[in-house]
């Protein structure tokens, strides 16, 4: 039932009554228990009187319970009250929330820390069902319960207990918190109202709206100061971190955004960070830090401040959901590109690579994905504007932009960022301008933008096939026009090469990627790129586009899809389509054409390659869709060049396709290489294009005109000239060219008969044979006059000349000029059959001759086996047949190869004649072979093969070789005889048994000749060869019978060396038995017999492979293993062993035998994995370094293939003597041993990375077997550097890949890492930082680069990252084993280490770390007792960090400490060490140093006074930085300073009293009138006791002070009779030292003294003290304290004009001028009543003196202060009479200064300030009136300026 409002308000008057009537605190408390909460119920009564009442009641609550400090409000009752107040449902409870919330507030502030801890799961529980008015307050309150919180030990069971205590059971309470503490971190203050006081509201922050600012402030009642900001951050960060959540991953939102703020908690939101997985996929996450850096219009709020974004995108660019979001990526990329920051710009630039990436069709406006041009294009156009706008096409660094550095990074991601774009919208590329401005910029930009342009023109290869036509051309222009000429290159500097050079190379990738093979025109921008003037990367990429295979290799990933890995490697063999030949060569015509008269262009320097290419584009169009031995894999090059020499179907292919090259541009091309060739004509007119010589123009000339038709040779007549003048100079060419230049002539010259070229030569001959100079005649004739006499049959002339030939040869047989190039000639008429136009007789008789001649020479000639075998096509009877195959028999002992081919090629003549393919190939006669061979019909086949089947039996080591060759060569040449085809099983025999001969070219010669007698057969031929070599295989007996000779037990075997199993090589059958003995199965000596008889076939398997394909089946050991499976375990791993034998042709056999024993290597090596590992581990060790060397090959091999878990039984076995192997006494096997452990390393890692699929157990039980060991004296302690640097890499992979695994071991390893430090210092550093002085050089320079090192070594980067994965629970064995590292550390590197280990510990545990501080900070104290400079100042730094965290009462010991360290020590280093502690606290631990400052300030104000100037400029540095007001600063601390200046004033260091000294004379000047009296006092008495003791140099300073403090305290002073007598004796005493120089300087604080305190004592001895020093007066007098009294010598001076204006003069003068300045203001009545008349007397004495006296030379200087001190002396004379002799020293006075400053030569101010004196004493002394005009009156008519007249003018003057 509702109450009245008189009842309602008649309840409230008794509650309040009550509430008055609690007349002490216990009752007090007791009625605000019972009533408090029920009375705020009333606040939502429905009558206002009601209402009012109660707030009335809540004043007076308030005012009392402020008053009364025991009593506490009812907080519990008011809290539930607030979250579930009893009303009825139509009531509004909003008052009740808020004042019931308001008293909770007030009530916690006197709530203990435990009361506290216990309401807090309370003010959590339901706080996201609170309206938001209430929730506001709630979360306000939550913030101060939590600033008392103590965040429980990471990782320890007090963590989980409060997790279970602040669990909180509804989801979204947790998710509220979580997310308004993560926005508290963004809130910025605001003041609250200066006249209201009320809180603002409306206002926005970065990343926050109106309504989430006025959630923390307006709707909370509060504001927030900076400190207080910090203060609640500080609390909530301690609360949330540390068992607020149930898992550390729901923090990660919250840490990013605290990561970001401007306080010490980034720190630690980093770290903590860095030990989470942060979800870069997680839609959720993403999408929040999203909103947090673009804003969110809907809502007001504004994107997050920089810092911020710089680390959400840094995130972003991580993630590829971030990328899916087109309106999202907009503004991203929006945003960051028009940032003014930098960073931010630079990772924008990053993110949109990103999404290029990944997405992008995202980076585009358009719904649809297809249309890409929109935003794509702004970007792209973005960032060539901002290029532009930075300078182009070159970088100008300017005001606006940042540092160059900064700028380099920037611009070249720009450049990139523009190239994924590029890349993704071919729309973009397609009008070439983006291309464009890439290349000018490639060209224009600076040296290191050229990779990132590189790479992003690179990335448009992909793009370049697409292009339209327009496009393309236009893209072959600007390539061309980088390629065709070098005049640029001769322009520019070095730096431009290298841009020129990069366009180039692009220019040659565009060519290759825009165009096809086919295409001419690209194919010669591939020619001209191969220029000698390019860089090497570009004629490689150059030469590429000319080669098919590697043209297709380049242009199969210039796709955006899939290709298969064969497409890649273009390991599946296609056809490419070569330009048509006519269109290469009238490319390269005009480009010749264009070049002529310009000497820069690049074709003359590639028209060698250019050559090259036309010759393979003509072999290439001439079998294309052929099948033949030229394919185009890797090895084309090599197959094309001899393809027409070998193939007849090539050769047939090509006749076919050259015939029809008949056209005009054919011929001039042709006439293009004879010119080449040939270069000049007679009279030396240059025929030549090419800047270089190349043999391609003549073989390439040769090649076309052996196939060119009758017409094209018939219009070459007038190269027949050049042809025989390059003849003519015989002497100048090798045989080589001259082979080419009359073979070609003679080829031209068939169908040239009638040409009046040919008529020239042939008369030149007919004329000239007689002549003594015959050579070239008998050259040029012995090539044409055979193919003229060939092709052309009746020609009396021909027959003639060719008379006169063979007389010409006959008769220079002996000549030394022409008989080397005889048997050419023999040749060429021979094979011409030119011998058949004489007769019988003269035909013997010339060949009789012939093989006479030759017969010698054949074992050194081959063109003269060449020519008797060619002679033997003439032999009709079986004598000549045998004399000639005689003679090329006896060459078999011949050891040249070449030569014995050569033989079998003339024994193929002699057999078949011109049915041998090796004498038809070389007829270039067309039409002429048919009756070339039915003039010599082949007849002496079956002669000829006997006789060298015969000579294959022979046992002759030579004879063998040769007649296998032999063999070779007939069955090669002559295979299509039926003679050979008949005999081809006894061939096919002969050479099966050369397979086991010792020679490895025998052994190949014989698998060629295999496979063409395998292929000459039938098919029983075919199947008895397969079945006869497979039984010489397999079976040994059947084998045995197919060699000639026994096996004996000396018989040898293999080469000495073949097989090396110990001290010497298995070469006989007695070492055949002691291997199988070995073994351990004699039997197996049979087996080795066999494998001897084969060893051959160890070397020659590929010559198999290569004749015969896979017609041959492998021997298998399968069945013996099986049998006796104890052979297998023996002889397994031996033979695995040899396989890696350091012997080539060891290992090469072995592997050979392995692959023939053992079909399936893998699961053989699986099933003896054991006895291998244990084989190859005991071999390691083995006394032969051989063994040792194949053992360790052998086990780098083994695990490399074999799963890492079959090694982890043996692991530590392994690592043990991979590093006995590192250290071994033989190079290779230490070569090999590091590879090992590089190896071993590897596997080592990736078998703990997580990441890599290792599970944390595995991951964590490697580590434990492996890092003993490799910590250990056989890993980073070893004696061996090698082993220590591989130990250490290792550990450091480790620590990289192992992630939380490593945690248990982190901290042993950072220890050890620590100690590390020093070991791994190159000697060569130690010994210069030891012996600096001697080099000159600064130690401590060398020291503090020693120390940079340490923290920027890739072994801190571990250590870092060891710390960085521990917790707290490691956080105890780090501080130990830290500390204990600074201890152990020996050398400045390990400790200097140490010393940022500490600060990397308190970054890590800033919050935990606090209990353990005091043994950190004794550690630093103790190690800065170092005697190493740099090593103190790193514990100085460290010691800063370390206050961080430390308890105030361990800061106040400690900072003690430091100060007494200061006044303790008179070492220069250590007052440093001293500056650095506090420099260093007061940089990173700013709050602690406010604590300490009353220490540290007043210490830094004194030392800032040091005497040594560096070493005061630091610590007023550090003062600079500690206050924000000099002087305010020290008078807060003045107590302090004056505590530490009275203990230390009277130090027996003498620097210190002086730094104290000068402490106070600053501090004397710093302080001012509102000093306490008794401060004042205290001052004095440390002011007079720095003036104790001897003079120093800077004592006057002390003295000035004390003076300034009289001056600053004169009424203390004269109100303390004794401090004044103090002061004055301190004074007198100091001015009567024997210290000259001193004395000098502190006279003129006395004198100030005397001002103020003066008696005609003092006065007298002020002047006594001034007179001396005036008589002894010198300028660079010496301190005289310790040599005696003060000197009155004078010192003579010289009569030179120039003394006045010297330096020593002047320095007198105004010394003297300054103290009788001084005296002067002292002429004044005193304190007793005098006037100082004796000072006056003194005055005037001693400027008369000035003018007239022997030491100083008087100037303007004395004259001018002469007349300003008698000024100021009238000026101080008293009003009221003065003593007579006053009078008398003013005439003197004036009569001295008139005397000398009325001169006409004085300078104006002197003559006007003598005036001005004038009338001073006119004014002042009316007894001197008279004289003074009279002086004046002289005076006045000189010649005066204006300003003395006027001044003499006011004097009135009675003229």
């Amino acid at each position: 039932m509702a109450l009245s409002e008189e009842k309602e308000k008649e309840l409230v008057e008794k509650v309040e009554l009550r509430i008055a009537l609690a007349d002490t605190p216990e009752k007090y408390q007791q009625t605000l228990d019972i009533f408090l909460a029920p009375l705020l119920l009333k606040l939502s009564s429905n009558f206002e009187s009601v209402r009012k009442s109660v707030f009335d009641i809540i004043k007076d609550v308030l005012i009392r319970f402020n008053a009364l400090k025991t009593v506490t409000l009812p907080v519990d009752k008011l809290l539930l009250q607030a979250k579930t107040p009893n009303l009825d449902p139509n009531q509004d409870s909003s008052n009740v929330r808020l004042y019931s919330l308001l008293l909770v507030s007030k009530g916690i502030d006197r709530m203990d820390n435990d009361a506290k801890k216990e309401l807090i799961p309370k003010v959590m529980d339901g706080i996201s069902l609170m309206p938001i008015n209430s929730s506001s307050r709630l979360f306000h309150i939550l913030c101060k319960l939590i600033l008392s919180w103590k965040p429980p030990l990471k990782g320890s069971p007090e963590e989980d207990e409060i997790r279970s205590f602040l669990k909180l059971e509804n989801s979204d309470d947790l998710e509220f918190l979580l997310s308004y503490f993560t926005k508290f971190f963004l809130l910025i203050p605001a003041k609250p109202n200066p006249e209201s006081g009320i809180v603002p509201r409306g206002y926005s922050c970065p990343g926050l709206n109106s309504n989430d600012v006025s959630f923390f402030t307006y709707n909370a009642g509060v504001s927030f100061t900076q400190n207080q900001l910090l203060q609640y951050k500080s609390a909530i960060f301690k609360f949330v971190t540390n068992g607020f959540v149930p898992e550390d991953e729901v923090l990660v939102k919250f840490l990013c955004v605290v990561s970001a703020d401007n306080s010490d908690l980034s720190d630690s939101a980093k770290q903590n960070l860095k030990r989470l997985s942060i979800p870069y996929e997680d839609n959720d996450f993403i999408s929040f830090l999203i909103r947090l850096y673009i804003g969110d219009k809907s809502t007001g709020t504004p994107p997050v401040k920089p810092d911020l974004q710089e680390r959400i995108m840094s995130i972003l660019n991580s993630s590829i959901v971030a990328t899916e979001d087109r309106n999202n990526v907009s503004l991203i990329c929006s945003i960051g590109l028009n940032s003014s920051n930098y960073k931010l710009r630079s990772l924008c630039l990053e993110f949109i690579r990103l999404v290029a990436k990944y997405n992008y069709q995202n980076l585009s406006n358009s719904e649809s994905g297809s249309n890409i041009s929109g935003y794509s294009t702004s970007i792209a156009s973005l960032i060539r504007n901002n290029l532009h706008t930075e300078g182009w096409p070159r970088l100008q660094i300017g005001y606006s932009t940042p540092n160059f550095n900064t700028s380099i990074l920037q611009r070249r991601l720009q450049y990139e960022t523009l190239g994924d774009i590029l890349r993704k919208d071919f729309e973009l590329v397609e009008d070439m301008s983006y291309i464009e401005f890439l290349f000018d910029s490639l060209k224009g930009d600076l040296s290191e933008f050229i990779s990132s342009i590189q790479e992003a023109l690179t990335s448009l290869t992909i793009h370049l096939k697409r292009l339209p036509s327009n496009s393309k051309e236009k893209l072959r222009k600007i390539l061309k026009n980088f390629l065709k000429d070098d005049y640029e290159l001769e322009l520019l500097d070095e730096s431009k090469k290298d841009s020129v050079m990069a366009c180039r190379y692009i220019s040659i990738k565009f060519a290759n990627a825009a165009f096809d093979f086919d295409d001419p025109e690209a194919r010669l921008l591939n020619i001209l790129g191969t220029a000698r003037t390019n860089r090497f990367d570009v004629i490689e990429e150059a030469h590429k586009g000319l080669n098919p295979y590697w043209f297709r290799v380049t242009t199969a990933s210039n796709t955006t899809e899939f290709k298969k890995t064969s497409d890649l490697l273009a390991s599946d063999i296609q056809e490419t389509k070569f330009p048509d030949t006519r269109e290469i060569v009238e490319v390269v015509l005009k480009e010749l054409k264009n070049s002529i008269g310009l000497s820069k262009f690049t074709i003359s320097k590639t028209l060698g390659t250019a050559t090259r290419f036309i010759k393979q584009s003509i072999i290439s169009n001439a079998i294309y869709s052929e099948s033949t031995i030229i394919l185009q894999d890797e090895n084309w090059s090599l197959r094309i060049e001899k393809a027409a020499d070998i193939d007849e179907k090539i050769d047939m292919l090509l006749y076919k396709h050259i015939i029809q090259l008949e056209s005009p541009w054919y011929t001039k091309f042709i006439i293009l290489l004879l010119n080449e060739f040939v270069l000049k004509t007679q009279d030396g007119k240059q025929l030549y294009f090419s800047e270089y010589e190349d043999s391609i123009f003549g073989q390439t000339l040769l090649f076309l005109l052996k196939y060119s038709s009758r017409s094209t040779l018939s219009e070459l007549n007038r190269q027949l000239t050049d042809l025989f003048e390059y003849l003519l100079d015989i002497d100048k060419r090798n045989d080589t060219d001259l082979d080419i230049a009359a073979n070609s002539l003679g080829i031209i010259s068939t169908e040239c008969s009638n040409s009046p070229e040919l008529n020239f030569i042939l008369q030149s001959l007919e004329n000239n044979f007689s002549s003594m100079d015959k050579c070239t005649l008998i050259y040029t004739a012995s090539y044409a006059l055979p193919r003229l006499i060939l092709s052309i049959e009746e020609n009396s002339r021909y027959r003639t000349l060719a008379e006169s030939l063979l007389d010409e040869i006959e008769n220079n047989f002996n000549h030394s000029k022409i008989k080397k190039y005889i048997p050419k000639f023999i040749s060429q008429i021979a094979k011409h059959s030119v011998l058949l136009n004489f007769g019988i007789e003269r035909k013997d008789q010339f060949i009789s001759k012939s093989i006479e001649f030759l017969s010698p020479r054949l074992l050194s000639d081959e063109s003269s086996i060449e020519a008797i075998g060619i002679l033997s096509i003439y032999s009709e009877d079986t004598s000549t047949t045998e004399n000639i195959f005689e003679k090329l028999f006896d060459t078999h002992t011949s050891s040249q190869v070449e030569l014995l081919f050569s033989v079998g090629e003339a024994l193929s003549v002699l057999a078949s004649r011109w049915e041998s393919k090796f004498l038809s190939k070389q007829l270039d006669v067309g039409g002429q072979l048919e009756k070339l061979s039915k003039a010599f019909p082949g007849k002496n086949e079956k002669y000829v093969l006997e006789k060298v089947m015969e000579a294959c039996d022979n046992t002759k080591p030579s004879l063998r070789k040769a007649s296998c060759i032999w063999l070779l060569s007939i069955v090669q040449y002559c295979g299509s005889s039926n003679i050979i085809k008949e005999n081809c099983r006894d061939i096919h025999m002969k050479f099966l048994r050369f397979l086991g001969d010792r020679d490895e070219f025998v052994q190949e010669s014989a698998s060629r000749g295999l496979s063409l007698v395998y292929e000459l057969g039938g098919k029983d031929l075919k199947e008895d060869m397969i079945s006869g070599l497979l039984t010489s295989f397999m079976d040994t007996s059947s084998g045995m019978k197919m060699t000639s000779g026994s096996v004996s037990n000396e018989t040898q075997l293999f080469e000495n060396g073949t097989l090396n199993i110990g001290d010497d090589s298995v070469r006989t059958y007695k070492d055949i038995l002691n291997l199988a003995s070995e073994v351990g199965d004699p039997s197996l000596v049979y087996k080795f017999m066999a494998l001897s008889k084969n060893s051959a076939l160890w070397s020659s398997r590929k010559g198999i492979a290569f004749g015969l394909g896979a017609i041959m089946s492998k021997v298998s050991l399968d069945k013996m293993l099986v049998e006796n499976e104890k052979i297998g375990i023996k002889l397994i791993p031996k033979l695995f062993r040899y396989r890696f034998d350091p012997n080539t042709s060891v290992s090469n056999s072995m592997n050979d035998i392995w692959k023939t024993l053992v079909p399936d290597s893998s699961t053989v090596i699986n099933f003896y994995f054991e006895p291998i590992l244990s084989e190859l581990l005991s071999d390691m060790s083995n006394k032969e370094w051989r063994v040792r060397e194949a053992s360790t090959s052998a086990l780098l091999q083994l695990v490399q293939t074999q799963p890492k878990e079959k090694l982890a039984d043996k692991i530590i076995d392994i690592w043990t003597m991979a590093f006995r192997t590192m250290d071994d006494i033989k190079e290779s096997v230490r070569e090999v041993g590091t590879k090992l452990t590089t190896a071993l390393a590897k596997i080592l890692a990736r078998s703990v990375d997580i990441k890599n699929g290792a599970t944390p157990e595995a991951s964590s039980q490697t580590l434990k077997i492996i890092l003993p060991f490799l910590l250990g004296s056989k890993g980073i302690n070893s004696d061996a550097e090698d082993i220590r640097s591989v130990a250490l890499k290792t550990l450091l992979d480790l620590v990289k890949n192992a992630g939380p695994s490593i945690k248990e071991f982190a901290p042993q390893l950072v220890y050890e890492f620590t100690l590390l430090f020093s070991s791994i210092e190159p000697q060569a550093i130690n010994y210069l930082a030891l012996n600096a002085e001697n080099y000159k050089l600064d130690s401590s320079m060398i020291d503090a680069q020693r120390s940079n090192v340490v923290s920027n070594s890739p072994l801190f980067n571990a250590i870092n990252l060891l710390i960085i994965n521990s917790d707290d629970s490691n956080m105890e064995s780090h501080v130990n084993n830290a500390i204990k590292a600074v201890r152990k550390s020996v050398g400045l590197p390990s400790k200097v280490a140490a010393s940022i280990v500490l600060n990397t510990l308190v970054k890590k545990y800033v919050l935990t770390i606090g209990p353990f501080c005091g043994k950190l900070l004794k550690c630093c104290v103790n190690a800065m007792d170092d005697r190493n400079d740099s090593v103190k100042e790193a514990f100085a730094v460290s010691f800063g960090h370390i206050n961080r965290i430390s308890s105030l009462d361990k800061a106040i010991k400690y900072a003690n400490m430091v100060a007494e360290k200061y006044f303790s020590s008179s070492s220069i280093s250590d007052k440093k060490v001293v500056g650095t502690i506090i420099n260093s606290v007061l940089k990173y631990a700013n709050t602690q140093f406010n604590n300490l400052a009353s220490i540290y300030m007043p210490l830094v104000f004194i030392a800032s006074n040091d005497p040594e100037e560096k070493m005061g400029n630091y610590f007023k540095e550090i003062w600079i930085e500690g206050t924000t007001s000099g002087t305010g600063t020290v008078k807060l601390y003045l107590p302090e300073i004056m505590d530490l200046l009275e203990k230390n004033i009277s130090s027996s260091d003498f620097s210190l009293r002086h730094t104290c000294a000068k402490s106070v004379s600053r501090l004397c000047l710093d302080v001012d009138t509102s000093l306490k009296e008794s401060e004042v006092l205290r001052l004095f008495g440390i002011i007079i006791k720095a003036l104790e003791g001897r003079s120093w140099n800077g004592k006057e300073a002390v003295a000035d002070a004390i003076v300034s403090l009289v001056l600053k305290f004169k009424d203390v002073v004269i109100s303390n009779i004794e401090l004044q007598e103090t002061i004055t004796k301190t004074l007198c005493t100091e001015v009567s030292r024997k210290n000259e120089v001193y004395v000098r300087k502190v006279i003129f604080p006395f004198a100030s003294y005397l001002g103020v305190f003066s008696n005609d004592e003092l006065i007298a001895k002020f002047i006594s003290i001034s007179q001396i020093i005036i008589d002894g007066y010198e300028p660079d007098a010496e301190d005289a304290e310790n040599s005696g009294n003060l000197t009155t010598k004078r010192i003579k001076t010289s009569n030179d004009i120039s003394k006045k204006s010297s330096k020593e003069n002047i320095k007198k003068e105004e010394f003297l001028v300054k103290l009788l300045r001084a005296s002067s203001k002292l002429c004044k009545i005193q304190n007793d009543g005098n006037y100082p008349t004796s000072l006056l007397s003194f005055i005037v004495e001693n400027i008369s003196l000035l003018y007239k006296n022997d030491y100083v030379l008087y100037t303007w200087r004395t004259q001018l202060a002469a007349s300003e001190i008698g000024s100021e002396i009238v000026e101080l004379l008293p009003e009221d009479g003065y003593p007579s002799q006053i009078l008398e020293e003013f005439r003197i006075l004036w009569e001295i200064i008139f005397e000398h400053n009325c001169n006409s030569e004085n300078i104006e101010n002197v003559k006007l300030k003598m005036v001005m004196l004038a009338g001073n004493i006119i004014s002042k002394f009316p007894d001197l009136r008279l004289m003074v005009e009279k002086n004046l009156i002289d005076f006045s008519e000189q010649d005066l300026t204006p300003r003395i007249e006027a001044e003499l003018k006011s004097l009135s003057l009675n003229k």
